[in-house]
Order: C-alpha cells, then structure tokens, then sequence
C-alpha cells in the first residue's frame, strides 16, 4: 500500500502512474484505488495535467449517483443527444474517443467509476482492452463498482495502485506545507487524529482552524491550542447524513460526543438499545468487545465535532448531567474515569460538588492538565472549599505562573494554619517562577530563626538548596539537599526540590555516579503525585544538562525515550518541558537539525503559556549553539539576543550556558578569538566558583574551536580537571587539547573515537577535522584525507555542522591563527574594513593576511577562499 496524497511520497506516486500508462507491463493505464477523501482524484488530475502540459490530448469522464440510473450517463455530453438505444451509441462513443487517437496520443480520465452505469463501465473496459488510449481510473474502495470495471484491474488491463490514509508524518508534512511553515508535533497529531488521515477532510479542517484564528504562529513555530472549528464545508465533507438523523439516532451520537469510549450498557440504559443498534447499522458508531464488556465509540472523530457545534448548550447540558449521574460509582480508584465524570458534572445542569471537584483537580494535575485543575479547584472554591485554594495555589506554581502564585501563597501564609508549608513554598515560587532568589533568601531566613520540627527543617532545606544550587554554592546545596532527602516525613514537592538542587549541584562538582540514582528515586516519587507529577518533565531538563556536563549522554538518552513514552495526548505545557528535553538531549547527542526543530516547539510552547520559569532561557540557549553548529549565524544572533533578554543576572548558575552561547554565536560569526577568550574567561570565573564541569564545558568549545594561542593554558587546565574529575569526558577533553597542542593527527583522531563512545557525535566531528589538518600539515595525505572523510560523514549525521573545525580547510601549508580568523570574517560575508575594524587593525593588514591566506589553500580569489572556507576538509 502507498500512502497518498502526501508531499514526500507524490514523485514516487507519479512514476509509477507514468509507468504504468507507459505501457511498461503491458498495461493499458492505471487504476487508482483507495477510501474517500485520499487524494485519488487530484493525483489523477495532477497527471492529466502533466500529460496536457506535454501536448498530450486529454479527457476527463466523471461518474456520478445522479447519471447512473441514465445509459451512458457519463457520456452525455460526448453522444450529445438523447440516448434510445444504448447498444449503437456505445459504439459510437468508442469511436468517437479512440478516434482522436489518430491525431496523437490520447489519456482518458475516470473519476469515480465505482458511479459508472453498466453501459459507460463497458465503455472504459473496451477502450482499455483495445490498448488505444491510455486509462487514468479512479475508484472509490468498497462501493460495489460495477463488473466491467472491477475486470479492469482483475484482467490485468490496467496497473492497481492503492492509496490508504496518510501516517501520521504524511499528514504533518501536508500540513507544514499548506502553512509553509513549521508544526508542534502536539498539534500536527492531533490533526490526524481527528481526521484519521483523510487528506480532504485534512486540508478542510486546516482551512476552517486557519479561518477561525484557532491556529496561529508562534517563535516561527504553527501551534493549534483551542477548540475546534468546524464549517459548513466540512459539515457537506462529512455530515451530510448527520443533518438527517431521526431523534434517536442524534441522542446516540450526542451521548457519545460527551463522554467516548462509552459502554455499551450506559449508553443503552440513556438512549435505548435499539437506537444503539440502529446507529451501528447506519455505521455512525463502532462497538469493541474488551473481555465481556461492550464499548461504543463514534465511528469518526469529526462526528463529534460537527454534532457539538449544531447542538444547543442547554441541550448538551442535560446530557452531561445524565451522564455524570449514570456514572457516579463506576470509576473504580480510575483518575481518567473520576475526571471525566466531575468535568460532565462541571458543564452540566447538575449542581456544583465541591467535594468531586477538588478530588478530580488532583487526579487531573496527576494528568498533567493543569489548565483543568485550575478550572476544577476553581469552581470547588467557589462553592466554599478552603482545601481548594490551597490546590489553587500549587497549581499555578507548577504551571509557571509565579505572579499568580504568589499572590495565593502570600495570602495563605498570612492567614495562619500551616504557615511553614506555604512559605517555603512561596519561596520556591520566587526563586523559580518569579527570578527571586535573594527575596526568597530573606523570607527562608526568617523561618530558620523560629522553632521547627525535623519534618520543617527538612522542608526549609529542600528551598535553601535551591537557593544555593541557582547562587552556585554547590557544595552547601549538595549538602542541604541530601539533609532534606533522608527526612521520612519530607513532602513529594519539598522531595522534588531538593531532587533539582542536589542534581544541578553534582552536575556541576562532577559527581556522576549520584546522578542516575537521585534522578530515578525522583521520577519514581513523582508517578502519580499531584503535587509533583509535572515536575518531573522541568526535573528532566535539569537532569540532562548534569548529564552533558559529566558526559553521562547514553543514559539521558534512555531516559528521554522513557518520558516521551508519554507524550501521547500530552497537554502543551508540560508537552513544552519535554520536547526541550528530547531537544536538548538531540543537541548534545548532535542530532543537530533535529534537535532545532525540536527546540523551537518548545519555545513556542513557552511563549503560548507565558510562563515565568528559566525555560524560555533554556531553549533560546540550546537554539543560539545549534543554529551556530549549522552555521546560520543569523539565526544565531537572534537568538542570542533572546538569551541575554531571558538570562537572570541572580542566575548565576545559567552564566556559563549564557557563555557558551555567546562563544558558539561568535564563532559561527567568524570571531574565533573572540569566541576563545569568551568562555575562557567564563571558565575562569566556573573556577573560582567550584563549577569543575562548567569549567571544563567551556574549555572543551574553546578545544573544538582550535584554542588558538591559549591552548598551553587550556591543555595544562584540562589534565587538571581529568585528574580531578575522573570522567571520560574530562579525559577526552584533556587528550583534545594535547593533541592540538602538539599537532597530533593520530591523537585527534583517537579523541574523535572517544567523544563518539561519549554520544558526542559534533565533538567527534570536529576533532576528526583538526586530525585531517594535523595529518595534510605533516604531508601524511592519505591519513589526512581518512580524517576528512570520517570528519565529512558524522557532520552530515548530525544534520549538517558548518562549525569552524569543519570548514577548516586542509593544506599542506596550515593556516595561522590571524590567517584563518581573516579567513573566517571573509566567509562570514564581511569587507575587508569591517574586517579591520573587527580586528582593530589596518585594510593593509587584513589585505596581507589575506592574500597569503589564498596561497595557502589554492584560492584565486576572496569569493574563493570563502567557498573553500564553507565547503571544509570533506570537499
């Protein structure tokens, strides 16, 4: 089966459509097959226009319901009279169609020939047996087509092609392209999700969200967050026989537009049986045996839709309160069934249940919308309870609105009760939402100077270390967090505090081996948590910057695949914290391209939520280096700009990213020097703060940028820190700027290998392109060109690197420092003044530098040196 109708499979579509009429086989054209809505006409369509575009006669025959019961209706308008005897005017139309073929070559079309009357199907099936023109059928699956036309592809007269419903990464493609532009994953599942991969209905629903403002572009980034619109097209598309239902039936498939899966046995007791059956009959909904349970589902997604947009809302209220009464006492301890039962509750004419309401807030935040339990903990306070503005106020710390917030937990500590808890909690929501930390210091130290039970002495560390963690006292957070953790009595979210602090420190002190453990003891805590349910995609992002920074790359990568396992349905911000995740783990993996495009959905996400947390300076870092390591310094720059906007200056644990940035920014921008001296000075300042990973993070991009005349204080620093640290990492990044140092193409190579058993497949690539440097420098061609190669292939792997080492080009004759830097700014579009300024120098100096740089790599001109600069050491 072929998939149609999708952009990346039509070449192959149409080849084989222009085989097949061809003659290859022997066949007399095409038959093309598949469920309405996939594309079948407008492919056959496509090639009658390509063939009419190459002088190729045409003619395009549609069968319809209405011209069927006619003799030769589909051929009225060729016979062009009143048809009394079909028999001679069969003969006629025959005749007259292949007649043509006299004048040159004739290609007939057939829509819909399953509509064919008998008359006009032996038409098509004569004119594809006599082999004088060429056949484009179309034919809709499972209609009862008529015999004639079923011989056609039994007979082997015409070639079959099958067309199913788009995958999932057709309909995604569809859709980036009709908005020329990209989709969140999220988004681009649900369309074909509700469509099930019909591409008719697909490009309708586009158009109808597009029009109704429900789709819109964010960070460059098409996101689809609200309801559904439906129009009157896609009513005519799909609900022609909705409009048309008796009572019964529409009582069926409204109950079911509530609340499915439905069993069988609610749904019969609210509507009746044999209604039930009667729609099942009209194919209007499925039923499923599980075990000995029957379950009803509609038949379409879209039926659904289309029934709540022309039901009454007092209508459908009393059919969600039927449905909440009918399921009371059916959930079974099932958070899913619970929340669905108190949202029919919530939207129905039932009367508010404060009690429901704020027991399906926790399941639904266990579910990770928070939206919904915001809307559940709302409506329970509003009918009086006081336990659900506490959950309130959880919740919208969780969900990133530090404001909001902060507004609650202020009024709760105030009020009195557990005033400890919700302190410590307003402090967390200063540190991490609102960019506090000193306020939230002030407000820990005054609850350290009042009497406190282990269990808040526990809590107040599990904060202290946060503060600490982001202030970069590492080893006080370390200690504090572990205080915190062996506390019995510690709550899940002081538990997940801590969890975030103690890995943000061990990353940074290079304490590996505690990472995995305290990583999988927080995830396990959190599963089913309402407090800490949703943390646990933030708690991933912080997991895996510890991972790069101690090289642990393989095992954030199985945990990666573990979480997406539930993105499925996922709501969008916590479908935010998750994509960075997979997005940032894809860019220290170097899966650069992809790591991009995954980054830039989890920007959108941010900015769709408006959320207050370090995330937004997360993703605008991790994009600034992956856009650098493409080489697309402009979108670099920008993001760059982005990232100096969300950097909190009290974020001192973020400067080093910040750095790293900055220096990748400037590189991809020509700027090495300047790159070097960047995050050598930020590696100075990780020194003194005792950040050893920081510090080797950035001593590692100044190694892979070439290190220039640093690299005897780099190389010494670097055998420091392996010594120290006892990593891989540490020890490939030491063996990295040894053999630079010394020139070593043998010992580059050798590092090469070692970053790719790391998971660094970028780092790999660099140093196997500074091996094919040292080895063309050292007149060893051969080894050279084996580096290059290597270099050339893990570059395309990681989705097309364009970073200094990889465009080095390779000489016997190196180039120095000042050359390449020169060499750089030319390909980075600048003159020869701008160069100068750049460099606080002369244009004669550049002039010299640059002319001896073209001698150096074989360049005849600066347009030269440039492309040979872009094309690097694979070329």
């Amino acid at each position: 089966m072929i998939s149609g109708d999708t952009l990346t499979g039509r070449d192959r579509e149409l080849t084989t459509l222009r085989r097949a009429l061809s003659g290859v086989g022997n066949f007399a054209g095409v038959l093309v097959a598949g469920p309405a809505g996939v594309g079948k006409t407008r492919l056959a369509r496509e090639l009658l226009s390509q063939a009419a575009a190459a002088g190729t006669q045409t003619d395009w025959i549609v069968g319809t319901a209405s011209a069927r019961p006619i003799p030769l209706g589909a051929f009225t308008a060729t016979i062009g009279e009143h048809v009394n005897d079909p028999n001679p005017s069969v003969r006629r139309v025959i005749t007259a169609l292949l007649a043509r073929q006299r004048q040159g070559r004739v290609v007939i079309g057939v829509d819909d020939a399953h509509l064919l009357d008998g008359f006009s199907a032996h038409v098509v099936h004569q004119i594809a047996q006599s082999r004088q023109a060429r056949l484009v059928v179309t034919v809709r699956t499972g209609a009862g087509e008529p015999d004639a036309v079923r011989a056609l592809w039994k007979d082997g007269l015409l070639a079959r092609l099958d067309l199913e419903p788009l995958c999932p990464q057709g309909a995604r493609a569809m859709v980036e392209a009709a908005l020329e532009g990209p989709m969140d994953a999220r988004s681009a599942q649900r369309f074909w999700r509700l469509t099930g991969g019909n591409a008719l209905f697909l490009r309708q629903l586009l158009k109808d969200q597009v029009a109704a403002g429900r789709v819109r572009k964010v960070k460059g980034v098409w996101i689809w967050d609200g309801d559904v619109a439906v129009s009157q097209n896609m009513s005519d598309l799909v609900g022609n026989q909705l409009d048309r239902l008796a009572p019964e039936q529409a009582a069926v498939l409204d109950t079911l537009s509530q609340c499915e899966p439905l069993d069988v046995g609610v749904l019969a007791d609210l509507v009746g049986r044999a209604a039930v059956e009667t729609a099942e009959q009209m194919h209007l909904i499925t039923v499923e045996r599980c075990a000995d349970e029957l379950t009803a589902r509609l038949a379409h997604p879209l039926f659904g839709e289309l029934r709540r947009v022309a039901a009454g809302e007092l209508y459908l209220s009393k059919i969600r309160g039927a449905l909440a009464q009918r399921l009371a006492g059916r959930d079974g301890g099932d958070a899913q069934s619970l929340v669905r039962r108190a949202l029919l509750r919530l939207e129905s004419d039932l009367p508010p249940d404060p009690a429901l309401y704020v027991e399906a807030a926790r399941a639904t935040m266990t579910l990770l919308d928070l939206d919904l339990a915001q809307r559940f903990a709302a409506a329970a306070a509003a009918a009086g309870s006081a336990e659900a503005t506490e959950i309130m106020a959880v919740n919208r710390f969780l969900a990133g609105d530090g404001p909001a917030a902060e507004q609650t937990l202020s009024a709760l500590a105030a009020r009195g009760g557990d005033r400890h808890r919700w302190t410590t909690l307003r402090a967390a929501n200063l540190i991490w939402m609102l960019g506090r930390p000193a306020a939230a210091e002030e407000l820990l130290a005054e609850l350290a100077g009042r009497t406190e039970t282990d269990a808040q002495r526990a809590a107040r560390y599990s904060v202290e270390a946060c503060v600490d963690a982001v202030f970069a006292r590492c080893a006080e957070a370390e200690r504090k967090a572990r205080y915190a953790l062996d506390c019995p009595e510690l709550s899940d979210l002081n538990a997940m505090l801590a969890a975030v602090s103690l890995i943000m420190a061990a990353g940074a002190l290079g304490h590996a081996d505690d990472i995995g453990p305290v990583a999988r003891a927080a995830l396990d805590r959190a599963t089913g948590s309402y407090e800490t349910s949703h943390m646990r995609f933030w708690f991933a992002g912080v997991y895996a910057r510890a991972c790069r920074l101690t090289g642990r790359l393989e095992e954030c990568r199985r945990a990666a695949e573990l979480l997406s396992e539930l993105a499925q349905d996922m709501p969008s911000l916590a479908y935010a914290n998750l994509v960075f995740m997979v997005g940032a783990v894809e860019l220290m993996r170097g899966d650069v391209g992809s790591a991009t495009k995954k980054l830039h959905e989890a920007l959108a996400g941010v900015e769709t939520h408006g959320v207050t947390t370090g995330l937004r300076a997360a993703c605008v870092f991790g994009l600034a280096e992956a856009h650098a390591k493409l080489g697309e310094a402009q979108a670099a720059t920008e993001m760059l700009g982005e990232a100096r906007q969300s950097a909190r200056p009290e974020f001192l644990f973020m400067h080093t990213a910040l750095a790293l940035a900055t220096g990748w920014v400037l590189a991809a921008g020509g700027s090495l020097a300047e790159a070097v001296d960047t995050v050598l000075a930020e590696a100075r300042v990780a020194r003194r703060r005792g950040q050893p990973t920081h510090e080797l993070a950035c001593l590692q991009a100044a190694a892979q940028w070439g290190a220039g005349q640093d690299i005897g204080e780099i190389c010494e620093r670097t055998a420091e820190l392996a010594e120290t640290l006892r990593l891989p990492l540490a020890d490939a990044v030491a063996a990295h700027a040894a053999g630079l140092r010394a020139g070593d193409g043998e010992a580059l190579l050798a590092v090469s290998t070692a970053y790719q058993h790391i998971g660094d497949r970028a780092a790999a690539a660099d140093a196997a392109a500074q091996a094919a440097v040292a080895f063309t420098g050292a007149q060893l061609r051969s080894r050279g060109l084996f580096a290059a190669a290597l270099a050339a292939q893990l570059a395309q792997e990681c989705g097309g690197l364009c970073t200094p080492a990889t465009r080095s080009p390779v000489s016997p004759t190196p180039l120095t420092g000042r050359q390449r830097e020169v060499a750089e700014l030319v390909a980075a579009g600048m003159s020869n003044k701008e160069i100068a300024d750049r460099l606080v120098t002369s244009v004669r100096t550049v002039e010299g530098h640059l002319y001896r740089a073209c001698q150096r790599v074989g360049a005849s001109s600066r347009s030269d040196l440039a492309a040979i600069m872009r094309a690097g050491p694979g070329s």
